[in-house]
């Protein structure tokens, strides 16, 4: 019998937005490193749904998810929604009270479409643009977290590959 203690896991969806070669990241306050926007699901939310309210609620920005449909559903008892690009099982560890638990991240490829609104910048101490080297360096430094800009090359050479990508 297995006597670890399995920890609680949290479901969380989070938005890679890319423009330009570059990715949108915020600074946040609670984790102190720089990271795509994203948060938990509310009661009743699509993961699509969230990764798209909480790009708005962080950045100020309306965004389009990515679509990679292989096979697409309209029924009436069934129709597809939004794909993840990956799912992470993520070690999330303890901070201030709140022990350490998992994030089940379903994590999306977006672009910013229109402008920006107002931000809610009170979980974030920044945000920013950033290239490939910029987010390699962030994670040498431990500004970052290492599966960020491992998940920024692959979203780079799928999106490249498809002949897909946002410009």
């Amino acid at each position: 019998m297995d006597t670890k203690k399995t920890l609680e896991r949290e479901f969380t969806a989070t938005a890679y937005i890319v423009q330009d070669e570059k990715l949108l990241l915020i600074h946040h306050r609670k984790f102190g490193k720089w990271l795509p926007p994203g948060g938990h699901l509310d009661p009743n939310e699509t993961p699509p749904e969230c990764a798209k309210r909480e790009a708005r609620e962080e950045t100020g920005l309306e965004i389009e998810l990515w679509d990679d449909t292989i096979l697409a559903i309209d029924l009436p008892n069934a129709h597809t929604i939004e794909r993840p690009f990956i799912c992470l099982l993520e070690q999330v560890p303890p901070i201030g009270i709140t022990p350490a638990h998992q994030h089940v991240d379903f994590i999306f490829i977006a672009r910013p479409v229109g402008g920006f609104i107002k931000a809610n910048l009170q979980e974030t101490k920044g945000i920013g643009w950033f290239s490939l080297q910029e987010i390699n360096k962030m994670t040498e430094t431990e500004d970052t977290f290492p599966d960020i800009s491992l998940n920024f090359v692959k979203i780079i050479d799928r999106l490249c590959y498809n002949g897909s990508y946002v410009e």
